[in-house]
């Protein structure tokens, strides 16, 4: 990637269709004296696009305006309206209108976050005048760039949020990268961010074949994309522009950054019916309900999470039992130490209909009767019933080192339960 502004430079030179933008002025340049929309060409025109110009130069600008009655999937986009003030758990406790949050992610020439990876397609989305807006900043050639990332910086300044999928890792270090190679200086590099991508994997990491958010967007938003331009083409079909000049080879790639931003924008609708406790939970699988449970608690939202765990546990066969232990082991951090015992019990009341019987409900069992309960005549059943459960499973698979030391570790609690069995005996 390191020569790729003398590969754009050398298509610039070389395509005829390609117009060359104007110099940057130094003198403050109005609007209104900006070229003739007919000055990109009717191609241009087909995409949507008009030539944006200002004191810094000029580059294609696609605008588009979708009223908050647009269906996006199952959601309208006007209903983070009524969601937004729920998403103040993901705003670090803070409430924020839809106004105030910038929908972004990028198009780019590659897949690293390096100096030499370039985003020749910004696309910026936001709630304005009962609208969502959808604005695309795109660059033909090198000399667009400043003016690019300087008619963005200008939009940024109007939000205290970005919000993305991804954008923290992947498309915000990117951007700045380009403002520090062209010498500027991004007004709100420490802007707070939201992205999207990490609420996903701790909802659906193992529920959805990915956690890509045209899977999320599919499964969770309802919304299915026709003949969708995939995001790794989008550099290949870039650099097709730049050596063929024709701009309807981007119409895909626009049309595809299109659909990621109005995502972004009905996910947030949808993490704030989570967070209200809206969606309808007879619909979801045990993984689901548990991580959904999990994720509201780590949000502060213990009632909404019990809802879910309930209804996980409502369930009937192995798709609750797959979750019950690791339930057991929430409730005991909480210190609700009965409904884990209750958990415990159910387990290895239920043992007969696993093939290979857990060890760890004994163990635990163990510990509370022995550490909790002080009744160590209890702590030695389980204790000794953990280590026949251990027994079981070595039997039926060949003994590797951990398991050598889970029946070590079991037969020294025994012997030490035994021993105070022992003394309490005689003591009484």
């Amino acid at each position: 990637m390191s020569g790729l502004r003398d590969r754009l430079l050398r298509h610039m030179k070389t395509s005829p269709a390609h117009p060359s933008a104007p110099a940057a002025s130094p003198e403050p340049t109005s609007p209104e004296a900006s070229p003739p929309e007919a000055s990109l060409g009717e191609a241009w025109e087909k995409l949507g696009t008009s030539l944006h110009h200002d004191e810094r130069g000029s580059f294609p600008l696609r605008r588009r305006v979708f009223p908050l009655e647009h269906r996006h999937g199952q959601y309208r986009m006007g209903d983070l309206y009524e969601e937004a003030p729920l998403l103040a758990a993901l705003l670090d406790g803070e409430e924020a209108a839809p106004e105030e949050m910038l929908f972004f992610d990028t198009e780019t020439t590659g897949l690293g976050v390096g100096a030499g990876n370039v985003p020749f397609l910004l696309g910026a989305a936001y709630y304005r005048g009962g609208s969502f807006i959808v604005e695309q900043m795109l660059i033909r050639n090198p000399s667009e760039e400043v003016a690019m990332l300087h008619y963005f910086n200008r939009l940024l300044d109007r939000f205290r949020y970005v919000v993305s999928y991804n954008g923290r890792t992947f498309d915000w270090p990117i951007l700045k990268n380009r403002y520090i190679l062209n010498r500027l200086v991004l007004d709100k590099e420490d802007i707070r961010q939201v992205d999207f991508l990490y609420p996903s994997r701790s909802l659906w990491r193992n529920t959805l074949p990915s956690c890509r958010l045209s899977k999320v967007e599919e499964s969770r938003l309802g919304h299915i994309r026709v003949d969708d331009v995939p995001g790794s083409l989008a550099p290949m079909l870039y650099f097709r522009f730049l050596a063929e000049g024709d701009p309807s080879v981007l119409a895909g790639v626009l049309d595809h950054n299109e659909q990621d931003v109005l995502s972004l924008a009905c996910l947030a609708s949808h993490f704030g019916r989570a967070l209200g406790g809206k969606l309808e939970l007879d619909q979801m699988e045990a993984e689901e309900l548990f991580r959904l449970g999990v994720w509201l608690e780590k949000y502060g939202k213990q009632e909404l999470a019990e809802t879910a765990f309930e209804r996980l546990l409502a369930m009937e066969g192995q798709e609750r039992s797959l979750y019950c232990l690791e339930l057991a082991s929430l409730y005991k951090k909480r210190g609700q130490d009965e409904r884990a015992v209750a958990l415990w019990k159910q387990m290895v009341n239920g043992r007969q209909a696993a093939f290979l019987p857990s060890v760890a409900p004994y163990i635990e069992l163990a510990m509370y009767y022995e550490h909790k309960a002080k009744q160590y005549s209890s702590a030695l059943y389980y204790a000794e019933e953990a280590m026949n459960a251990a027994w079981r499973r070595a039997s039926l698979n060949r003994l590797r080192p951990k398991e050598k030391d889970l029946l070590e570790d079991i037969r020294k609690r025994t012997e030490r339960l035994r021993r105070k069995l022992l003394r309490t005996q005689a003591g009484s």
